[in-house]
């Protein structure tokens, strides 16, 4: 069985270009940090973003994601994937 046979929602790309910000808690500390990337695909429930440099988010970690066709809304980490050294994909669930 394939990541596709568990999605519950239809995946459409992202508009070209489309900047995904997504705010998180540094660890051990209470400064917010945030991570801006490139959207790949989004649904009714989440999204998939994809970001160059390093990358410390955990799965199951609390998140805000906002984008120019998505309000900041509450979300959490589903899945990190690193691609290589310098590009990891990462999946978000919105939480609302």
């Amino acid at each position: 069985m394939n990541e596709y046979n568990n999605r519950k929602h239809i995946r459409y790309p992202s508009e070209a270009n489309e900047l995904v910000t997504i705010h998180y808690m540094e660890d051990g500390s209470k400064t917010m940090g945030q991570r801006v990337g490139l959207g790949e695909n989004e649904s009714f429930h989440g999204c998939c973003v994809v970001f160059v440099g390093p990358v410390n988010l955990k799965k199951g970690q609390a998140v805000l994601c906002e984008s120019r066709t998505l309000p900041k809304v509450k979300a959490k980490v589903a899945w990190v994937k690193k691609l290589d050294h310098q590009i990891t994909k990462a999946g978000f669930s919105l939480t609302e």
